[in-house]
């Protein structure tokens, strides 16, 4: 990115900082914000991240507290005024069932509603607003929880964080599309999990090799922690991500590429997500937003696509572990135009002017102050 851009949006954060604190008095002021996350699930400590940050921005006094795997005893909470951030079915399960005194306010961050939230009192719930129905409304007023509808989940990515990226590891610097294989699914009941499949991955391969040809576009290619992920719908494979193996869906997807023709390190380069190691995602979308190019992206995956469409067009491809909430989250960003169905794909000119949406934390962050 040219630096200009970069000084001049360093710039535009600062006015807003200005302007956000000196127009600004918000109504709770904590002395401690508490991060309680699992470091397991990268998603939900995105959006703990996110939340975080927008903290450090609008109450820049308050010391900031990280407590990964933390169960609420071990906070040692006292009679200041304090935040809890925690996310996903980890955090309802920290918080369910807990009474807060009114110095500690809480914030969930969630990418959908889970039946447990129905034990859940008197915190707040950043929450994805194409969630929400009538039903989690007359819940939330019974159980006095504070609704924040965002567009998409909460997350720290931006054109400026890819900036200083290392994106050694990739060859392929010419690369114009990334592309992100889908992962299984938690259901709402928080154990059960919706599929995406060996068949979904030979499909997706072979859609993705007709284009490979048909365009000359070279892809960088990652998996994720959820990518064959369940040995079925109820079973979780433990060793998967862990043992340096390659999982059963993204073989299934290597493979199908191969015996299309395409060939790994001239037409495409795959990098496999292992945990405890660094993920190549960020390294892809510095090389594709460099080039002014594009991200393929799975419709289950709403953190994925809310990352990307701040950075660059996203590409979405349906699949069989999307559900019914992940569906009305890509039909509204497909109708508001801010992202685009495969196999339809951004025009150059869209690719090189893209105008990506503001990211919420803020927003969040200062209702929860206000209230």
């Amino acid at each position: 990115m040219d630096k200009k851009l970069v000084i001049a949006a360093v710039l535009g954060i600062a006015v807003l900082a200005f302007f956000f604190h000196s127009s600004h008095s918000s109504n709770f002021s904590p002395t401690k914000i508490y991060a309680v996350y699992t470091p397991r699930k990268t998603g939900d400590l995105a959006m703990v991240n996110a939340a975080v940050d927008a903290f450090k921005f609008t109450c820049p006094t308050a010391e900031v507290i990280s407590e990964p795997n933390a169960k609420i005893d071990d906070l040692k909470l006292g009679n200041e005024a304090s935040i809890i951030v925690t996310s996903g079915q980890f955090g309802i399960e920290l918080i369910q069932f807990k009474n807060f005194p009114k110095t500690v306010k809480v914030l969930l961050c969630t990418h959908q509603w889970f039946d447990d939230m129905k034990n859940l009192r008197d915190i707040f719930i950043a929450i994805p607003e194409h969630v929400l129905n009538n039903d989690i409304h007359k819940i939330a007023k019974q159980q006095n929880l504070t609704l924040i509808p965002t567009q998409g989940v909460l997350h720290t990515m931006s054109p400026e964080s890819l900036v200083n990226e290392d994106t050694s590891v990739i060859q392929l610097k010419d690369a114009k599309v990334g592309l992100i294989l889908g992962g299984d699914v938690e259901m709402p009941n928080g154990r059960d999990w919706q599929l995406f499949s060996t068949d979904n991955a030979r499909k997706l391969a072979k859609e993705i090799a007709a284009f490979a040809k048909k365009t000359g576009y070279k892809i960088l290619i990652t998996n994720g922690p959820r990518t064959g992920l369940c040995i079925n719908p109820t079973t979780k494979d433990a060793s998967v991500h862990r043992d340096g193996k390659l999982d059963k869906v993204s073989l299934s997807f290597l493979d199908e590429l191969h015996h299309a023709g395409l060939q790994k390190g001239q037409d495409f380069e795959f990098f496999d997500f292992q945990f405890g190691q660094p993920s190549a995602f960020k390294a892809i979308m510095a090389v594709v937003l460099k080039n002014k190019g594009f991200m393929i992206v799975p419709g289950e995956s709403t953190s994925s696509i809310s990352e990307i469409m701040v950075v660059m067009p996203a590409v979405i491809y349906e699949n069989d572990a999307m559900n019914t909430v992940h569906k009305m989250f890509v039909d509204k960003a497909i109708s508001s135009n801010i992202a685009i169905l495969w196999p339809n794909l951004p025009d150059q000119n869209l690719m090189e002017t893209y105008a990506p949406p503001q990211p919420q934390a803020v927003m969040v962050v200062k209702k929860l102050l206000d209230d």
